[in-house]
């Protein structure tokens, strides 16, 4: 046998099995990449809410104006506000983020609220006002939406607001 087909056979038995080798794992990966999709479907069906959603935040306070430059410094926020009440926007800048805002407190101390949406106020703050809650704020329209407060059994100040 001449040195030239020694060798090529030579190459060939140590190309052969690196190529099986790489060959081989390819439709394992295909296969395990198609049945991720469907684990990803699956967990978002899982997270989405049953019921309304949080919509927005908020943190009224004695001194909003310093809590405005407080966050702007602390988490980088743009907090606007430049309107009539002097409540800042604060914008989530992200997708799943939430938008909130820093405002006024109408009571001594300073407090965070959540709120959520809701098709019918007043039917929710009578559900809430059976349920052990109380009505703070009725139904009100504040401008850019239509709102109220209620305590929760516990005396939590939360918020819902009108879709």
């Amino acid at each position: 046998m001449s040195a030239k087909r020694k060798s090529t056979k030579k190459a060939a038995k140590k190309t052969a099995p690196k190529a099986a080798k790489k060959t081989a794992p390819k439709p394992a990966k295909k296969a395990a990449k198609k049945a991720a999709p469907a684990k990803r479907t699956a967990a978002k069906k899982a997270k989405k809410p049953s019921g309304p959603q949080i919509v927005h935040w908020e943190i009224q306070s004695q001194s909003p104006d310093a809590l405005h430059r407080f966050y702007a410094d602390v988490f980088g926020w743009a907090v606007d506000a430049n309107n009539p009440m002097n409540y800042g926007m604060v914008s989530s800048g992200g997708k799943d983020g939430i938008n909130g805002g820093i405002g006024g407190s109408p009571s001594p101390g300073s407090r965070v609220l959540v709120y959520a949406s809701v098709a019918d106020i007043n039917a929710v703050l009578e559900k809430i006002e059976s349920l052990g809650g109380k009505t703070v704020m009725p139904r009100t329209d504040v401008g850019p939406v239509i709102m109220a407060l209620y305590t929760d059994p516990d005396g939590n100040v939360m918020g819902v607001i009108e879709v």
